[in-house]
Formats: structure tokens, sequence, C-alpha cells
């Protein structure tokens, strides 16, 4: 090797390992700075007894195409937020950045997931144990989840993921999703699975939707009645059993059709043994197994119905801020005729159970 090839490769070499120190020294800032903010809110969350709101809307943050966040109300701030949950009892909100579009390609999906986590990570460190982070995650780019699971967990030290009821055609049971949640059992994670418009059933194709009528009257408690099915039906509940998944609205109107699909025992197309395969121990049981948080659903009808399958200590306090204010869910809450120990276990502490470091 002459002198000069071996300058120029000690060069490259020195290059290298500068490139490296530099990412290396980058991720540990990022990784102390969010490890801190795990510190401070368990540090920031002793005595403190609010409500948790495990239903709550971040941002999206500024930039083109991310839109505004709560439809047509004003743009989300973690000031005026905070300030509507110190009103409302809210201690803490865990926010959702938002959901990725299957619109997006995939490098753009995975930019846009990245982007909008490390926004509401960056929105925990600067207002400790206020809010907490379902980090996006790209579904429809394998990949791509998996990569952002990795990175959610170990260096965003998120509380777990959020997610939409479908993907395109594919509803969350569907086999294409199936080594996500091979990892999101791997890693006994939470899913917070919020409705979305389905291809089978847009505002183009509802033409009752005008006029102020939108998906989120009848079709989106439907989609979650949906991907519940999907997901049940795929035997995810019991493949699964460390994955915790949330499902927004106290389950849309899948709590009215348990007992109509159990029922199907005397219909020659399904009988007692089919449906004995695919839900052994009864669907009533796997729906069970579930979480659910109340918003638009801690009305006396809605939360007989969920409360009749499902155990208190699979209710969680949700508010769908800033879609609604806090003050709606609190006080369509406050109705409801329960024991003080019900109430508190709802607002507070089966949601320090899922997620131990917001425990006061």
């Amino acid at each position: 090797m002459s002198p000069m090839q071996h300058r120029a490769r000690t060069s490259l070499a020195t290059q290298a390992m500068e490139a490296l120190s530099r990412r290396t020294f980058l991720g540990s800032v990022l990784a102390g700075a969010v490890a801190g903010t795990t510190a401070d809110a368990q540090s920031n969350n002793r005595g403190r007894k609010g409500k948790i709101d495990v239903h709550h809307h971040v941002g999206p943050p500024p930039g083109p195409g991310n839109g505004r966040g709560g439809g047509n109300g004003p743009a989300w701030s973690p000031e005026v937020a905070i300030e509507e949950m110190d009103r409302n009892g809210v201690a803490t909100g865990i926010g959702f950045p938002g959901p990725i579009p299957v619109s997006q390609d995939l490098e753009q999906a995975r930019k846009l997931a990245r982007e909008y986590n490390e926004y509401a990570a960056r929105i925990g460190k600067d207002h400790p144990g206020r809010f907490g982070l379902f980090a996006s995650l790209p579904m429809h780019d394998t990949d791509g989840t998996l990569k952002e699971i990795e990175y959610a967990l170990d260096v965003l030290k998120a509380d777990g993921f959020g997610i939409s009821t479908s993907y395109g055609n594919l509803w969350l049971g569907d086999p294409q999703f199936r080594p996500i949640f091979e990892e999101l059992n791997r890693r006994n994670s939470i899913i917070y699975v919020h409705p979305n418009d389905a291809v089978c059933c847009t505002p183009a194709t509802m033409t009752y939707e005008k006029n102020g009528i939108s998906g989120a009257w009848i079709e989106w408690p439907m989609n979650t009645a949906r991907t519940i099915l999907s997901v049940l039906a795929a035997g995810h509940t019991r493949t699964f059993p460390n994955v915790r998944m949330i499902f927004s609205h106290s389950g849309g109107v899948m709590p009215l059709l348990i007992s109509r699909v159990e029922g199907f025992t005397d219909w020659a197309a399904v009988g007692p043994e089919k449906l004995k395969q695919m839900f052994p121990d009864g669907l009533g049981a796997e729906f069970g197994k579930l979480y659910f948080e109340g918003a638009q659903g801690f009305d006396s009808p809605n939360f007989e119905a969920i409360s009749k399958y499902v155990p208190t200590s699979h209710l969680l306090f949700g508010t769908d801020y800033n879609r609604f204010p806090i003050a709606h869910t609190v006080r369509i809450f406050e109705h409801l005729k329960l024991s003080s120990q019900i109430r508190s276990l709802i607002e507070r502490g089966n949601a320090e159970k899922l997620m131990p470091r917001w425990k006061s």
C-alpha cells in the first residue's frame, strides 16, 4: 500500500468514526432527555390525584400537510390543554399525536411517524407529569413499524402505541399485521385504537353525511366494532395475551352486538360448533379481555352495555380532547351512579396499573 493510499484509508476511517461518535452522542442526548422525562413524570405524579385521560389528541406538530388538529376547533397547544385539564381535574393526558394514513408512501410514513412521536415526546419533557405518549405507527409498512416500535419504546420511553381501526381494506385482525402483533406481544405493549373512515364507508359513499353529520356519528362506532370482531375472530386475545388493547368510545356499538352473535347457535350457517371453534370461551369472555375508554360512552345506556361484559378493572377515563371539551366527558361521567371506589379506579387507578410510571 502506498503512503497516499494509507493516508486516504486512514482519513476515511477517521471520518467514519467521527460520524459514528456524532450519532452516538445525539442518540445518548435524546435518550437521556426522554429518560429524564420518565423520571420527571414519576416525580411530578407523587401526590397527584387527578384523572388520567387516555384519549387525548396532541398536535399534530406544525408543518405542511399536518393540519390543525381538533377538526374545526382551535389548534392544539400544551398551554391551552393544561388550562382545561386543570379546570376539570385531569392530571395527565396520554397524548396520541395522530394516525399515519396509508396515502403516505413508505418513506414519508416513516418520517411522519418519527416527527409526530418526537414532537409528542418533547411536549412531555417540557411539561413533566402532564403528558404521556401513545406513539404513532405506520402500520401499512411492517418494517417501518417494527423499527418505530423499537425507537418509541427504547428511546422515547412511550407508554404505548396509537393506531387506527383500519388501514386501506385491512382491519386489525388481518394476517398482514401479525408480525407487528408478535413484536408488540414480545414487548408487553399497550395499544390504543382510534376509529377512522374505512374504505367501505367514506363520506363520498355515505350520502347521509351532510349538513354537519360525519363519520363520527355512526360509521366510527361501527368501524370500532368491525375491527374488534376482526381481532377476536383472529384469536389475538389468546395468541397475544401480553398486548393490552384499549378501544375508544366504550367499544362503539360492539357491546350491543355480542349477545346477537352468541345467539346464532340455532342458525345452520354458523351453529354452536363454529362459534365454539372461533371463541372457545365465548365471544363475551374474549371481548372482556380488552380495555375501553369512555369518551362519548359514559352515558347510562352505553356504560351499562360495556359493563355487562368488561370488568371494572378494564374501564378507563378518556375525553377525546380537543375534538370535545374535557368538561363534556367530565359532566357525563359525573352523572353516572357509581361508588367512590369504582369512580376512582376508572378515573385513575386502572390506568396506573396499566402504566405504572404514572402511579401517584
